[in-house]
């Protein structure tokens, strides 16, 4: 045990054990059974010193996020839930209700947490030249977007909507410099499996906030409603619950699998099913260090096969009208008409963004309503400039991502970049980068790519213990802040 005295007061500083050998695992198996990537309180995260934000002197120590921090993180991720129906025009109208208040109390406390980290200690200035270029490229979008709303007929709810994107991304940002990025993973993948606990209770309880009906069913039948996007939380949950489980023959891990592989069934989400098998394939292709996964994997694949091969495969076109694979549920007509619209009123700075999709979607189908892409909701709110910021920033997270997949075969690496391809393929097909699940892992991947795919910090992930050797005495006795 290494102990160090303050030079101010030369009173003792936290003492901080330092590791020279390496130690065999529990014979229990206790140690580390969930999410054994994740760092337990007091460990050291393994990056760049120059990566670490903490004052005058460099930090080697994450602190521990407190309760407020944590629930408001969660809360974000949530969205929060929209818990009713509500016409597209109220917010055009710009229509209060509790809902809406709760949302802003909500990203109100989350703006105001960003804007103290930035200011406190004056480290305004510092904060803004250690943004990557990720970081760079999503202001500059943000702002394009932000002169949008000016031209919008709905400026409240650009506006809005605008600064949900900007708080999720410095939020993340903050989150993953303050308390780190492996911590901010697990906090991420326990707000998934709460959402998904809490989706599974309300199909019982309250089942008008996620029941709907399916295209060949008007009861009730597929379970993704007003909470939140019930396939892409249950496949965030899978991705993170494989690649982080060190023993998934385990009660607690098999009893979570099951309870968002049902979720995820039951959501009828084609997109989510996508993503689950792409992940599948890369595992195959891939084998990361992860004896369970990859175990789990080769069992599915084969009990799929064996299914296939008995016609005894549950089929799809009995929820889903097949027809509409090919247009994509009439998306691609949508986005021919939202993108001549875009081109011919406002080609370079879009007509606002969210509140134009609102109002053009539902003149070509009302049952889409919003553009349903976050790549042609940037085009037709923030015009060519916006969409050409945003694409050049999902090229370099993609590249990065491919390079630490080439590169690294550990869980967390794994987790990381297939994390952020899901976001892509979601995306893509629906969701939003403002808020909700799907926001807040792309700008978590936005904040973790550029350094994980770092050739220095690549390899002192790889050799953990080499790189803490590597590390000043004194640093490694510094109080965890």
């Amino acid at each position: 045990m290494l102990r160090c005295r303050s030079k101010r007061t030369g009173s003792p500083l936290h003492s901080t054990r330092i590791k020279t050998q390496g130690r065999a695992p529990a014979k229990d198996g206790t140690q580390n059974q969930m999410t054994s990537f994740f760092p337990s309180p007091g460990r050291l995260h393994q990056s760049k010193p120059s990566q670490v934000v903490g004052g005058a002197r460099p930090r080697f120590i994450y602190q521990q996020a407190g309760f407020a921090v944590t629930l408001l993180l969660l809360l974000i991720f949530s969205g929060p839930p929209r818990f009713r129906i509500r016409d597209g025009e109220a917010s055009l109208r710009g229509d209060v209700d509790w809902v809406v208040v709760l949302h802003i109390l909500v990203w109100g406390s989350a703006g105001a947490w960003v804007l103290f980290q930035i200011i406190k200690r004056g480290r305004a200035k510092l904060q803004v030249t250690r943004l990557q270029l990720p970081q760079k490229l999503g202001l500059a979008m943000i702002l394009c977007l932000a002169v949008s709303a000016v031209i919008s007929k709905a400026p409240a709810l650009s506006a809005f909507k605008i600064y949900q994107m900007a708080v999720s991304m410095l939020f993340m940002q903050l989150f993953v410099e303050r308390f780190g990025a492996k911590r901010c993973l697990k906090k991420i993948f326990w707000g998934a499996a709460l959402l998904c606990g809490v989706t599974a209770v309300c199909a019982f309880l309250a089942p008008d906030l996620v029941w709907i009906a399916s295209d060949f069913n008007p009861d009730p039948s597929r379970l993704t409603g007003l909470l939140v996007p019930t396939g892409a939380v249950s496949a965030f949950a899978i991705i993170l619950l494989l690649t982080g489980v060190q023993r998934i023959w385990r009660v607690l891990p098999l009893a979570l699998l099951s309870l968002f592989l049902a979720l995820l069934v039951l959501s009828l989400t084609r997109t989510a099913y996508l993503v689950i098998l792409g992940f599948f394939v890369l595992v195959l292709i891939k084998r990361p260090n992860a004896k369970s996964l990859k175990q789990l994997v080769y069992l599915a694949s084969a009990v799929v096969l064996a299914l296939y091969a008995y016609h005894w495969l549950p089929n799809l076109s009995e929820y889903r009208n097949p027809e509409t694979v090919s247009s994509l549920d009439d998306r691609i007509g949508l986005w021919r008409y939202l993108s001549n619209i875009t081109l011919t009123q406002s080609p370079w700075w879009g007509l606002g963004y969210y509140s134009s999709s609102r109002i053009y979607g539902p003149q070509y189908n009302p049952g889409l309503g919003t553009a349903h892409s976050m790549f042609f909701e940037i085009l037709l709110g923030g015009g060519v400039v916006s969409f050409a910021l945003f694409a050049a920033l999902c090229i370099l997270l993609s590249v990065r991502a491919v390079y630490l997949l080439l590169k690294n075969r550990d869980r967390f690496s794994f987790a990381v970049a297939t994390l952020f391809f899901a976001c892509l393929i979601l995306g893509s097909m629906g969701d939003e980068i403002d808020s909700g699940p799907v926001a807040m892992c792309f700008w978590y991947s936005a904040a973790v790519l550029p350094w994980m795919s770092d050739d220095r910090s690549s390899k002192r992930a790889a050799r953990p213990e080499e790189s803490r050797r590597h590390l000043p005495m004194k640093a490694l006795a510094l109080n965890e802040r």
